[in-house]
């Protein structure tokens, strides 16, 4: 399988730091399945920095809702406050 990827600046820096602190929080509540640390698979090759990970962010979604609560309310957002703005992200690119 494949993928297609985008880069997308962000023009904000109340963005960087949402997106950051979202992709912070599912790294440390929703681990891989297959057990492997997460930044040391995005920095394999070379470190990774500035760059959001939009496929972790998107599995925001797929959490069961007391998750989506937890890490609504760390980031003092709602869970429908999170969703609409991964949507704004996702129209954006397409």
């Amino acid at each position: 399988m494949g993928s297609l990827g985008a880069l997308l600046a962000f023009t904000s820096r109340d963005d960087v730091d949402f997106f950051s602190h979202l992709e912070m929080h599912l790294r440390q509540e929703h681990p891989p399945l297959c057990g492997r640390d997460h930044m040391a698979y995005r920095s394999a090759y070379f470190p990774v920095k500035d760059v959001i990970d939009g496929d972790l962010c998107e599995q925001f979604p797929t959490l069961p809702l007391d998750l989506q609560r937890k890490i609504a309310d760390e980031l003092d957002r709602t869970p429908a406050e999170i969703l609409k703005k991964l949507e704004e992200v996702r129209n954006k690119i397409i």
